[in-house]
């Protein structure tokens, strides 16, 4: 299904491409009283307010953030990550300078599909280890998605070797059949995370960085977290969902808490 809303949302203007992922993502959760109660159970957990209909904020705006990011690929949607405004720490904005390599891992926060394209526009050289889609026509929409200029998709073998030159790697294994999770814990908080990124980082002596993006003022906004590893990183994530909590997706694998229920299916 979410292959067909996006090949839809892709063929139509901007409008009403936004109006229909919006329109599609609140049917979805409607129809999931499961996902809206893990919503809501983690909604209490990360922010602290129980709020019942926290969903159908929710899902406005992953609906319009997906719509954004369905239509990357198309040129009349390049504007978004023509001028991003990015916020990081001085060691990471010395990296980025020196061209030395930096690991990222997204979490469905924003539109974590304009990181990659963001990046390449500043003239990084950008690769994408992504894990195999288990739905192959989902798949091939994602790549089109991805695809740009100097963005290399890579397989994880392909991404060992590159950690070794310059650049940036963004590591993209959540909802494909790679990749095996790990719970980590941050104060009170413990989530799922997915444990391949961590283990290559461990193994090539690099640390993870968060990325997040999302519309601040009209424009694309890239918050680079510091390095580290698990519990800083998960620390860097549940800081941006309490800002802008609307804007993560709250619910099923990307928003897997440890107290948020069983696991919805």
């Amino acid at each position: 299904m979410l292959a067909a809303v996006l090949l839809l949302v892709r063929a139509l203007p901007a409008s009403p491409a936004r109006l229909l992922a919006r329109l599609a993502t609140l049917t979805y959760l409607l129809l999931r009283p499961r996902y809206r109660a893990e919503i809501r159970a983690n909604h209490r957990t990360l922010v602290g307010r129980d709020s019942p209909w926290f969903w159908l904020a929710n899902a406005w705006t992953v609906g319009r953030n997906l719509a954004i990011m369905a239509r990357l690929d198309q040129r009349r949607c390049d504007a978004i990550v023509d001028r991003p405004m990015i916020y990081t720490d001085n060691i990471c904005g010395s990296a980025l300078e020196r061209e030395l390599h930096i690991a990222v891992v997204s979490f469905h926060f924003g539109l974590w599909e304009c990181l990659p394209k963001a990046f390449a526009r500043l003239g990084h050289s950008v690769a994408l280890a992504v894990g195999r889609q288990r739905d192959p026509l989902l798949a091939r929409q994602i790549d089109a998605i991805r695809q740009f200029e100097t963005i290399e998709l890579v397989s994880l073998k392909q991404a060992l070797r590159r950690l070794r030159k310059p650049g940036l790697t963004g590591f993209v294994l959540d909802n494909t059949s790679r990749g095996g999770s790990l719970w980590t814990r941050c104060g009170s908080v413990e989530m799922r995370l997915p444990a391949l990124p961590f283990e290559i980082a461990t193994r090539k002596r690099l640390q993870l960085r968060a990325a997040f993006a999302r519309i601040e003022r009209g424009r694309l906004r890239i918050d680079l977290s510091p390095a580290g590893a698990e519990a800083e990183v998960l620390s860097a994530l549940i800081t941006q969902v309490r800002k802008n909590p609307a804007e993560w997706v709250f619910w099923g694998k990307a928003g897997a808490l440890a107290d948020a229920g069983p696991e919805a299916g």
